[in-house]
């Protein structure tokens, strides 16, 4: 059994993962809250966590990987979520890059993958994810400014979800996911991935990794899992993870 650490409301799971993890908290340790006072997205975006409305949670992974596969992880352990929630809500859900679930063409949860230091020891290295995902919400709960961007599954199924049943499939599911990766490589991750990219053959506008402001078409993340975009002028550019905070779907789409 991996332990589990219940809290009723905490300002990060995060944060406290990250503190277990540094106490030496075993692979697959993970940490709950019913509510998230500062959950935080990627880039230190704020993510709006409705009490006793959805899944806040981060699981600690002690892993074998590469030094640099570490950022590939986020990738996995989407398809992870991705997988879980479709076995669970009879639902197809989306993953936008790098780190976004979306389902019905709305974004219904998001991750943030941290790590320590990659030049520890590989004994001493691991990588928290955090997950958050809208489950019960209903559309007068979200601020009005997300009501036309955000969804939950009891939005997009009518269905009400035991939020322990569903962090336990999706631990789960992360975990055989971060397994497959180890032992067969990337390849099998990105070819599932792809098969739910949300934004491949559309629009962006996004930041490339010269640090141009570009609008291209997505081609979706190669095998060292970074975005391209084809810009109207025919140039491929490559979009790097820290290089998206202006990274938008296009809204004319």
């Amino acid at each position: 059994m991996y332990p589990i650490h219940f809290f009723n409301s905490t300002p990060s799971t995060n944060i406290l993962a990250k503190k277990l993890a540094e106490d030496g908290a075993i692979h697959g340790t993970a940490v709950i809250a019913a509510n998230q006072t500062e959950g935080r997205g990627r880039l230190g975006k704020s993510w709006f966590s409705a009490a006793g409305k959805g899944l806040y949670c981060s699981i600690i992974v002690r892993t074998r990987l590469a030094v640099e596969d570490y950022p590939k992880i986020t990738l996995a352990a989407g398809l992870g979520v991705a997988l879980a929630i479709d076995r669970l809500g009879g639902v197809r859900s989306q993953l936008k890059w790098p780190n976004d679930i979306f389902i019905g063409g709305k974004k219904c949860g998001g991750i943030l993958t941290e790590s320590s230091a990659l030049n520890e020891p590989v004994e001493r290295r691991y990588a928290v994810i955090g997950i958050g995902l809208n489950l019960g919400s209903a559309l007068e709960d979200f601020p009005v400014d997300l009501r036309e961007l955000a969804t939950s599954l009891f939005i997009e199924t009518g269905k009400s979800y035991d939020s322990q049943r569903v962090f336990t499939d999706i631990r789960d599911e992360v975990l055989r996911q971060l397994d497959v990766f180890y032992n067969n490589g990337f390849e099998p991750i990105l070819a599932s991935w792809k098969t739910r990219d949300f934004v491949l053959g559309k629009e962006m506008e996004c930041v490339s990794s010269e640090g141009e402001i570009i609008t291209g078409v997505s081609l979706g993340p190669d095998a060292a899992g970074q975005l391209h975009v084809k810009a109207p002028d025919g140039r491929i550019h490559t979009v790097l993870s820290g290089d998206v905070r202006l990274a938008q779907i296009n809204k004319s789409r």
